[in-house]
């Protein structure tokens, strides 16, 4: 009994010495928090989840990135910047739109109807940004970006049809950003800042009377269930960026420093095409499950143009000649 138990140790020491050998780690050599405010089910946390796992493969495990979502860390949209300026995680999804009180510079994707293509973003925008862009977070948040991606349009979905845009007076909508809001004071409605997870509460006890995002959470949030409307403006797409500190990033051994910016731009091509994708796909469900979306004609977009136009132009006073310049490219780019 004590020989086979002796052989027994035996097998096991060579067993572990052969795995050692074979690469086979029980521990990631670096570990990474990824927060994104989107909540668990969200086709974007899919996404950043199917990149992390990508980013651990190509690793072979020693870059393990953990994606936390909404509610699974104790932060919101607005933190995220900070917190990855801080290193409470070292990557996080920055919605531009949401920071904008921390880099109002940055946030130019957000005045209405500067680029509603996502397809010219991605060819002609994005290439045009990346260096201002990492200027401003290096210098006000020691962090850098290694993708960016955008959300499809914004639209209006709303729990009663309106007839154009004088429909929207005295109507009271979840707006995420200071754009969404004025853009509705300007029509003659009024805009309410809600968080994500509020929406379809508040929707539901007409606290609202609708909402502004794009098709793709819309049909993630159920908004058919709370909505028979959704008014198809193209009104801005939601700007993001994949932001990583700057001392984690640098603190990576060269060769996982260089997979990580390698798979950041092999995913960017994939990240455009599942979010076309899913607005495609989530406009034909949502009209499937009963509700009616409606184009605004040609004249009811040259309108909400030119009445809009003055929260362009009260962004460029504020935000100066790097906001302005911005705007400039995004114009030139989307148009």
């Amino acid at each position: 009994m004590k020989m086979r138990s002796v052989a027994f140790g035996i097998a096991c020491a060579w067993a572990s010495i052969a795995a050692l050998g074979t690469g086979v780690a029980s521990a990631a050599e670096v570990e990474w928090k990824f927060y994104t405010y989107f909540a668990a089910n969200d086709k974007p946390t899919a996404l950043h989840r199917a990149f992390a796992e990508d980013v651990a493969k190509a690793t072979d495990g020693r870059l393990k990135i953990s994606v936390f979502s909404s509610g699974e860390l104790p932060y919101k949209a607005a933190d995220v910047l900070r917190i990855v300026s801080s290193r409470q995680v070292e990557m996080g999804d920055v919605a531009f739109g949401f920071a904008a009180g921390d880099v109002p510079e940055l946030n130019a994707l957000s005045m209405p109807f500067s680029c509603t293509s996502m397809d010219k973003f991605y060819d002609n925008l994005a290439p045009e940004i990346r260096k201002p862009i990492d200027d401003v977070l290096r210098s006000k948040f020691k962090s850098t970006e290694i993708m960016q991606w955008v959300m499809p349009p914004q639209q209006l979905w709303l729990v009663k049809p309106v007839d154009g845009i004088d429909g929207l007076k005295n109507l009271k909508v979840r707006s995420w950003n200071r754009e969404q809001a004025e853009m509705m004071r300007l029509a003659g409605g009024s805009g309410v800042t809600i968080t994500p997870a509020e929406v379809i509460p508040a929707l539901q006890r007409g606290v609202v009377d609708g909402a502004f995002t794009a098709a793709v959470p819309a049909l993630d949030w159920k908004f058919d269930e709370v909505t028979d409307f959704g008014f198809m403006m193209d009104l801005t797409l939601a700007h993001q960026a994949i932001v990583v500190n700057q001392s984690a990033l640098d603190a990576l051994p060269e060769d996982l420093r260089t997979i990580l910016v390698a798979k950041a731009e092999e995913w960017a091509p994939k990240y455009r095409a599942e979010m076309i994708a899913a607005d495609k796909k989530a406009r034909e469900t949502l009209t499937e499950k009963g509700m009616t979306l409606r184009d605004t004609t040609p004249e009811e977009t040259a309108r909400l143009r030119e009445m809009t136009k003055p929260i362009s132009d009260e962004w460029i006073e504020k935000v100066g000649p790097a906001g302005a310049d911005m705007l400039a490219l995004a114009i030139k780019a989307c148009s």
